[in-house]
């Protein structure tokens, strides 16, 4: 697998409230892809979203240093427990900063995880952060959003085109930290059959919201077909996509390619 990651603050906003984290496990061929992107204040968006991947990327390591990930008899129901609970503790995390500290009240972040173990994807979500998977020249998402936009929509009340200029689709229903539990979305991808530059990609709104999907699924045939391949150069497309609509949002990509092994990222302050 090669993993590259980017963020950028984007040409809007004063700081950078996204946070990633990618992790491979040569030894046992795994790989771990998080995205968070915080809110709440000037500071709280900040903290939400780094803790959220500390605490949740530590779950996930403990898990995958034990006898059974090791050993190879970790189930699916396993690792999609273990998201779960890693979700339920980052959650926790972020809520008991903010009762310690009052200052942070109604900070709060997404989150989106891939981790890819052989030839399995499990993917966990919570809020508009996305997971899209990228095969033979197709970008499908894999999760689904979490946001008043997608209920309207679901519920028959706004259409696809009407979504994409609708004033509140910033407004998100499930956050991490906001309430005492969460629920999460867990999802597994089968990809033993998947083509030779299938790539799964995460990102924050600051992508998703800005830049359609059909011209994020062109940047990343470029990027995929390129010889070599350069994941850094096309994580800086994707989010140079972003800015040319005015970088309105911080803009956060991690892309994990399921072939070879290479880990990059870099940040834009």
């Amino acid at each position: 697998m090669i993993l590259n990651g980017k963020t950028d603050i984007g040409l809007r906003r004063k700081n950078n409230q996204d946070s990633f984290v990618i992790r491979l496990w040569n030894d046992i061929g795994c790989a771990l892809g998080v995205v968070c992107d915080g809110m709440g204040g000037a500071n709280g968006g900040n903290i939400a979203s780094a803790l959220a991947c500390e605490h949740f990327v530590s779950a996930v390591e403990a898990f995958m240093h034990t006898d059974r990930v090791r050993e190879r008899t970790a189930t699916e129901g396993d690792y999609s427990s273990m998201l779960a609970r890693a979700v339920t503790g980052a959650n926790q995390c972020v809520y008991s900063s903010t009762e310690k500290d009052k200052s942070l009240k109604g900070m709060g972040t997404t989150l989106v995880a891939a981790l890819v173990v052989g030839d399995v994807l499990y993917a966990v979500n919570v809020g508009d952060s996305r997971l899209y998977l990228y095969n033979r020249g197709r970008l499908t998402q894999i999760t689904r959003d979490h946001s008043l936009v997608q209920y309207l929509m679901d519920t028959g009340k706004l259409t696809r085109e009407e979504a994409r200029d609708y004033p509140n689709r910033n407004v998100i229903t499930r956050a991490v930290g906001i309430e005492r539990s969460i629920e999460s979305d867990i999802f597994s991808v089968d990809l033993s059959r998947l083509s030779e530059d299938a790539c799964a990609l995460l990102c924050s709104d600051g992508l998703s919201g800005y830049v359609e999907a059909e011209e994020i699924q062109s940047l990343m045939a470029a990027g995929l077909s390129a010889q070599p391949y350069d994941g850094d150069a096309t994580a800086a497309a994707l989010v140079n996509a972003a800015n040319e609509t005015g970088g309105a949002d911080n803009i956060t990509v991690v892309l994990m390619r399921l072939k070879q092994t290479q880990i990059n990222e870099s940040k834009d302050d």
